[in-house]
């Protein structure tokens, strides 16, 4: 059986930060496995380009292209420096038919996918922006979230940039960053820099399920 090494040695490929793997619209014709560094998903909308998710170490992404054939329906762009094992099409339908396991791996991270990008609509589609953000702040650190000394550090540059995006918020960034002083002065987060870390994830969830009730029972 051939060693990591070996492998990367035939199929890897690195990539600097910031570089873009590849763009919605583009023919796709190999799919990519994280060993290390984090990308991000992106898609265009009518308000510019919009975050869909965030991958690192173990996730593989641009399967869907090589499934169906069909032009990417994604930006991947690097967040850091990324090493990755890069698949064309004939070796992923090799390998799809010879390992049962890598065949389960994908299902789960498709059905992974469908369950977050359900959760990103239906934040999508609540009216207060509070809450939106308050929402996507905990589904990312439920994701990404490293536990430190100080609470909960979501694991890359993360900036009120980034969360307007992530939150359907873009051209708000004003407005996100007032809700991120409101929850700084409740010390609920920190901001260092471009990181954000939850000094309390409990206490934003209970933020978050007053934000609920108050917009059910009204004010």
């Amino acid at each position: 059986m051939a060693t990591a090494q070996e492998i990367f040695e035939r199929y890897g490929k690195v990539y600097p930060s910031g570089a873009t793997i590849f763009k919605e619209g583009d023919v796709g014709e190999e799919m990519f496995i994280i060993q290390t560094g984090q990308i991000r998903i992106t898609k265009k909308t009518n308000d510019g380009e919009k975050t869909l998710v965030i991958l690192s170490e173990g996730d593989f992404f641009g399967e869907m292209a090589v499934i169906d054939r069909e032009p990417r329906s994604a930006s991947a762009i690097a967040i850091t420096e990324i090493k990755c094992i890069v698949l064309n099409q004939e070796v992923f339908e090799s390998t799809m038919q010879s390992n049962i396991h890598i065949v389960k791996k994908i299902l789960r991270n498709m059905s992974s996918r469908l369950r977050e990008a359900n959760k990103q609509i239906e934040n999508l589609l609540v009216k207060d922006h509070n809450r939106r953000v308050a929402n996507t702040l905990a589904l990312i650190a439920h994701k990404h979230g490293k536990k430190s000394s100080r609470g909960i550090t979501i694991d890359f540059p993360f900036s009120s940039r980034e969360l307007a995006d992530a939150a359907g918020l873009v051209g708000e960034r004003e407005k996100v960053k007032s809700i991120l002083d409101k929850l700084v002065n409740a010390k609920v987060i920190a901001l260092e820099g471009k990181q954000i870390v939850i000094l309390s994830l409990e206490n934003l969830e209970k933020f978050i399920k007053y934000l609920e009730m108050k917009e059910k029972f009204g004010e």
